[in-house]
């Protein structure tokens, strides 16, 4: 359930911003807006990064429900689709938001690019911080 919710909550996010970058707004205010929005969606794709690499790890390494269950090898292929089902949708989620912010916001790359890996960090971190609280997740 919470990955469903996940995903709703990021479609909404992506429909947000298509509608914001698509309004006319002084250039300046677009540029800065466009940015924090890129930022904040950048903490939160940060804080699901180390959920959806140990997904991934589980699903090819054959043990989709922890390290403690190995499923048998006849369902190995169906767990290396899902992983690569997993990847696909997460590196979609990721890159062309990404860029095509940058692009309607005409923000320079090189402030763009930092600002948005030291988001990601900080997402990685705040998962890292939270924890306790993030075990339920697994």
């Amino acid at each position: 359930m919470l990955i469903l919710y996940t995903l709703i909550g990021i479609v909404i996010y992506i429909c947000f911003v298509l509608i914001f970058a698509k309004l006319n707004f002084k250039e300046n205010l677009k540029k800065y807006m466009l940015l924090v929005l890129s930022v904040i969606y950048n903490v939160f794709i940060g804080y699901i990064d180390t959920y959806v690499i140990l997904l991934l790890y589980g699903y090819f390494a054959n043990m989709p429900k922890g390290s403690g269950y190995e499923v048998p090898e006849s369902e190995a292929g169906f767990n290396a689709i899902l992983g690569l089902v997993t990847l696909t949708i997460y590196l979609l989620l990721l890159i062309p938001i990404n860029i095509y912010m940058k692009k309607k916001g005409k923000i320079n790359k090189k402030t763009y690019i930092i600002a948005n890996i030291i988001a990601t960090i900080l997402g990685i971190i705040i998962f890292w911080v939270f924890l306790d609280k993030n075990k339920r997740l697994f």
